[in-house]
């Protein structure tokens, strides 16, 4: 997914820079403190989603008056402090709203939001059909099979991959996990986990239970995370 940054705080600018680096699936295009000078470059040049500050005191125009003269062209993740400028932003093709200062996981639920509603593949097109990955152990490699995995858990020295007979432990972190596993079968459901969908078994209001060699754990679910995962798993509840 192409993008580009404006924000008229080089400091800003250079953060959402270290973000987009690490997610090997976006590619920046362009980035400008200016707006006068990015408009002069999606005259010839059009990008997939762009991060865009609200509030630009420097310029005569600020995050609104720049879509207002861009129109329907583009989709934007709108960027500030304010919290006002929230409810606007929605009117103006905005996928997400990033409330200053944000951290690289809330970062990536906007991603993945964009990804979602611009039809993007979240994994490309080598690897949507993978059913395992590698992860390196101890100096070598292992071995993975998504469908083997019950849970990913983030502790002090990396992350533990949980399967039926195993763990592994890997110096990922959980963020890096939750951009390798594929969206369709794993959710984040705490700032310490991630499971696959079909193996919760019981879910509680702040809990949910895996059988991992015949016993129940349970994991807890955080107040961040729950949306999403009841909307992961809403067209499998029964209802009245």
């Amino acid at each position: 997914m192409t993008c580009l940054i404006l924000d008229d705080e080089e400091i800003c600018v250079n953060q959402l820079r270290r973000y987009i680096e690490k997610v090997p699936t976006l590619s920046l295009k362009a980035f400008f403190t200016d707006p006068n000078e990015a408009l002069l470059y999606l005259e010839t040049d059009k990008v997939d989603v762009i991060f865009l500050d609200m509030e630009m005191p420097n310029y005569d125009i600020d995050g609104l008056d720049f879509v207002r003269i861009m129109g329907d062209r583009q989709h934007y993740i709108f960027t500030t402090a304010y919290p006002e400028y929230a409810l606007p932003s929605y009117e103006y093709n905005a996928i997400d709203f990033l409330h200053k200062p944000y951290s690289f996981e809330r970062f990536m639920k906007a991603v993945q939001r964009a990804k979602q509603l611009l039809g993007i593949s979240i994994r490309d097109d080598a690897s949507a059909t993978d059913s395992y990955m590698f992860i390196r152990v101890e100096g070598k490699l292992q071995r993975v099979d998504f469908d083997d995995i019950c849970w990913v858990e983030s502790e002090r020295n990396g992350i533990w991959f949980y399967t039926e007979t195993d763990r592994f432990n890997s110096p990922l972190t959980i963020s890096d996990a939750e951009t390798r596993l594929p969206k369709n079968q794993f959710v984040r459901i705490h700032k310490s986990y991630i499971i696959p969908v079909s193996k919760a078994e019981v879910i509680d209001k702040d809990t949910l239970c895996i059988r991992r060699q015949g016993k129940l754990h349970e994991i807890p679910i955080g107040d961040t995370y729950r949306k999403e995962f009841i909307n992961s798993i809403g067209t499998k509840i029964m209802k009245k």
